[in-house]
C-alpha cells in the first residue's frame, strides 16, 4: 500500500492511498461505519459488489462506496486501485494492520476493525462474494 495523503496530515479530513491488488477470486463484504470510500481503477479488470449492485470495471472506473453500505470486489487479473476515504480512517486501519506483520491474529486484526467501524456481515451475507459466471 502506497499512503499519498494521511488523515493525520490533513486534520482526519480523508486518506488517499494506492493498493496493488494480485488476482482476489472472492472476497468477503464489509462495511465502513466511520467513512465513505472511493475506489479508482488505475490497472487491471475487477467485478464490484456495493450493496445489492454488482458490476464490473476496469481502468477508469470510479466505484463510490456511501458510509455504512456493504461492499466488496474481485479481480481475475489483478491490478492497482486509488482509494479516497473521508473522513480519514481506512488507511489508517491498513497501516495498523500493516504494523502487526505476517504472524497477526485474527482476534488482532478483529480488534483493529473494531476501532475503525469496519464491519463484516453475518451469516450467508457476509459469507466469501464471487461474481457469477457467465
Amino acid at each position: 500500500m502506497e499512503v499519498l495523503v494521511k488523515g493525520t496530515d490533513v486534520d482526519g479530513a480523508m486518506g488517499v492511498f494506492v493498493f496493488n491488488h494480485p488476482e482476489i477470486p472472492e472476497n468477503p463484504p464489509h462495511a465502513h461505519l466511520g467513512f465513505m470510500k472511493i475506489a479508482f481503477v488505475l490497472e487491471g479488470n475487477y467485478e464490484f459488489r456495493v450493496g445489492n449492485a454488482t458490476f464490473s470495471g476496469g481502468p477508469g472506473t470510479l466505484v463510490v462506496v456511501p458510509r455504512g453500505s456493504h461492499h466488496t470486489f474481485t479481480t481475475s487479473t489483478g491490478g492497482r486501485m486509488l482509494f479516497v476515504c473521508s473522513p480519514s480512517g481506512n488507511e489508517e486501519m491498513f497501516l495498523e494492520m500493516g504494523h502487526l506483520g505476517p504472524g497477526a491474529t485474527l482476534q488482532q486484526i478483529d480488534e483493529i476493525k473494531a476501532r475503525f467501524q469496519t464491519v463484516s456481515l453475518s451469516g450467508k451475507a457476509g459469507a466469501p462474494w464471487r461474481p457469477e459466471g457467465p
